[in-house]
């Protein structure tokens, strides 16, 4: 019996039209024992580094063999091309546009989709996430190479990271990435791990951050977090340790600096929604 392995499925669909239930219902009509998992469909309509991150905030946490399906295509029907990616022990499928730009290891391998045996007939021009992109998916997870889905390519698409740089010896420039649903502000500086009792190790999340520079570099918790416009904010451990009406800097879920309220939303409180540059400042 052949293995089928996990989809999860991450676009910019939204819930209330038919789409994502179409792509579900194509998957199921090619690996009927397919097991599709929901990662999120409220991605803000083309918002690729929404995207790329949230694709890279979620994988650690999926089982081994799974293939993410993502579908954030601003660029559906044009020249740019459909992809499958082997990075890790995973697989990736979607547009060439810079959506995996933070899922790539050393040695991931890209085959540029063009084999028609493994889409739905005659593809639109507006939907490649049914015909093209879903399709594939099924296919793969029943065990087709993407090898047989069209030939090997040694480039792809990749998005400018974000801001992530050294400012001075004591200080690291980042950048707020987005808001999610509560208000609180992802944002690009990270990763932070528990060191010790006293202290934070900073792995940058990262690859062309200068790695070498932070290795085995140790931070005390004393360390601020400088707003536009000159705000300081210090760094809380949960958000009760937040005052009302406040906002302090929190080291999230993924390991990112977070800035966050208690039971209110840390965006509205600041006027800040993404893009915004900051600093971290090592005291």
């Amino acid at each position: 019996m052949k293995i089928s392995h996990p989809i999860a499925m991450l676009t910019d669909f939204g819930l209330t039209d038919q789409y994502v239930g179409v792509l579900k219902g194509v998957i199921k009509s090619i690996s009927p024992d397919a097991h599709t998992i929901d990662v999120t469909h409220e991605i803000p309509p083309g918002n690729i580094q929404r995207a790329a991150v949230t694709i890279w905030q979620s994988k650690p946490y999926f089982p081994t063999g799974t293939i993410f399906l993502c579908v954030v295509d601003p660029g559906v029907g044009t020249a740019r091309r459909a992809i499958i990616v082997e990075s890790g022990q995973n697989i990736y499928i979607g547009p060439d546009n810079g959506i995996f730009s933070f899922v790539l290891e050393a040695d991931y391998r890209v085959h540029d989709i063009t084999n028609t045996e493994f889409f739905l007939p005659n593809p639109s021009n507006t939907f490649h996430g049914r015909d093209i992109f879903a399709p594939v998916a099924a296919h793969v997870s029943l065990g087709i190479e993407p090898s047989l889905l069209g030939p090997a390519v040694n480039n792809i698409v990749r998005i400018p990271d974000p801001l992530l740089v050294y400012h001075t010896p004591d200080t690291i420039r980042g950048q707020i990435l987005h808001g999610d649903r509560f208000g609180n502000l992802i944002t690009s500086l990270g990763c932070f791990y528990q060191n010790d009792v006293d202290s934070l190790l900073f792995d940058p999340w990262l690859t062309t951050f200068d790695q070498h520079l932070m290795k085995n570099i140790t931070m005390s918790k004393d360390i601020k977090i400088e707003l536009p416009g000159g705000n300081i904010l210090s760094v809380v451990e949960n958000f009760s340790q937040v005052p009302p009406g406040s906002c302090r800097a929190i080291i999230g879920s993924s390991s990112l600096i977070e800035i966050v309220a208690h039971d209110e939303s840390a965006s509205r409180l600041l006027g800040l929604v993404g893009g915004e540059e900051i600093h971290l400042n090592m005291l």
